[in-house]
């Protein structure tokens, strides 16, 4: 109940402020126009308020505060970010063409809003590109190519601080406008927001930066996700951006941890099973850490799609995790238990042989029995894919 309340008081706020502000506005406007101008110069300059204090909000939703983790699921924060800045810009973009009807701006007026505005537009395409998986298929090739120049680890900081020099512009867009330059209420009213926008904002890089160097997933991880383990393993950049170019879904990974919380083999083995360190030991391009793993390390995957269907940025991670088993296998670096269960196959067609006594518990509970695979189809389907020759192999080597 406390949850729904904080969220409610959230949501309010969100949605009160720049009304609150557009009403002072229209109070305090100094200047009249030509009716029906007059009215028309007011609703572009409430459009204007909306898409100002609406970024404004924005930019602390995106630095995910700890009141905000702690009160909303990440999907929904994702959500709410992308339409609530959609709106935002939307409304920003009918600002000016309202305030040109029946008046003349300045040019310094007129020159930071488009400036301001051109920004933001760039900054929402940056994010369909690089933060989200809407366009994976036309955007994959300019993806794997940012990748190889190590533009992953720097998007979402470059991202971040577009956002605050936009809204810094749009700020100053603001104060030098015909409202503020004649009411004192009304430059208070936008530097407030401004102020409050840029600190937490600061906070976000600086301070928060310092408490969590040791730990830079602390709010986002589950509580055995213990991601202090040292991987020790040679660095393979060439691997990972053949894996980007083949799953380019992969690049957006915001590291959140929803898939390892959520993940039935993770919470059963309490985190030695660990989706999102895959991800982030694929990205390092630690290829012998997963590939050699004799442990769970991408074997625990029982393909039951989970983590697909809670990952807030639709990454295909079930996909991703199956290609990693075909490549340890091609290598015949899988671990020795796949190698002892494909010898299984081979030799009997079932990875569990039938026995008299599973023969007799079936006849005792009046079931038939059950019809004996075509040995000779599977081990034929098998020499073909040259599964016998690794099997071989990897007997020598053990």
């Amino acid at each position: 109940m406390k949850i729904k309340i904080k969220r409610m008081i959230f949501l309010l706020i969100f949605l009160l402020s720049p009304i609150v502000a557009s009403i002072i506005y229209w109070i305090e406007e100094p200047l009249t126009y030509p009716e029906p101008f007059d009215l028309i110069h007011r609703v572009g300059s409430v459009l204007g308020i909306f898409s100002f204090i609406w970024m404004c909000f924005n930019v602390l939703i995106m630095i995910k505060s700890k009141a905000i983790e702690l009160n909303f699921s990440l999907e929904f924060i994702n959500a709410f970010h992308l339409y609530s800045t959609t709106i935002a810009l939307i409304l920003g973009s009918l600002h000016y063409p309202f305030l040109r009807v029946g008046g003349e701006l300045e040019v310094i007026q007129t020159r930071t809003g488009n400036f301001g505005w051109a920004s933001f537009v760039l900054l929402m395409l940056l994010a369909i590109i690089f933060m989200s998986n809407s366009l994976v298929r036309k955007v994959g090739n300019l993806r794997a190519r940012m990748y190889k120049k190590k533009f992953k680890y720097s998007a979402n900081k470059v991202l971040h601080n577009l956002l605050i020099a936009s809204v810094s512009i749009i700020f100053f867009h603001t104060i030098i406008s015909f409202t503020s330059t004649g009411s004192v209420t009304m430059r208070g009213i936008y530097s407030l927001f401004f102020c409050i926008t840029f600190v937490g904002w600061f906070y976000h890089k600086v301070f928060r930066r310092f408490r969590t160097n040791n730990d830079p997933y602390l709010y986002r991880r589950a509580s055995w996700d213990n991601l202090s383990l040292e991987i020790v393993s040679e660095k393979s950049i060439e691997w990972a951006l053949s894996l980007i170019k083949s799953n380019p879904s992969l690049y957006p990974c915001l590291q959140c941890g929803l898939c390892t919380s959520e993940c039935p083999v993770s919470v059963v083995t309490k985190g030695d099973y660990n989706p999102r360190r895959n991800i982030l030991a694929i990205l390092l391009g630690f290829k012998n850490f997963l590939l050699d793993g004799e442990d769970i390390t991408i074997w625990g995957c029982t393909a039951c799609h989970t983590c697909d269907v809670v990952c807030p940025q639709d990454i295909k991670l079930t996909n991703l995790f199956t290609s990693l088993k075909n490549q340890s296998i091609a290598q015949i670096r899988g671990p020795a238990f796949i190698f002892h269960q494909a010898r299984a196959i081979f030799d009997n067609a079932k990875a569990i042989p039938s026995q008299p006594a599973i023969e007799r518990r079936r006849r005792e509970m009046g079931l038939p029995s059950v019809l004996k695979p075509d040995l000779y189809e599977i081990q034929s389907l098998l020499k073909n894919l040259g599964i016998n020759e690794k099997l071989k192999i990897r007997k020598e080597a053990i």
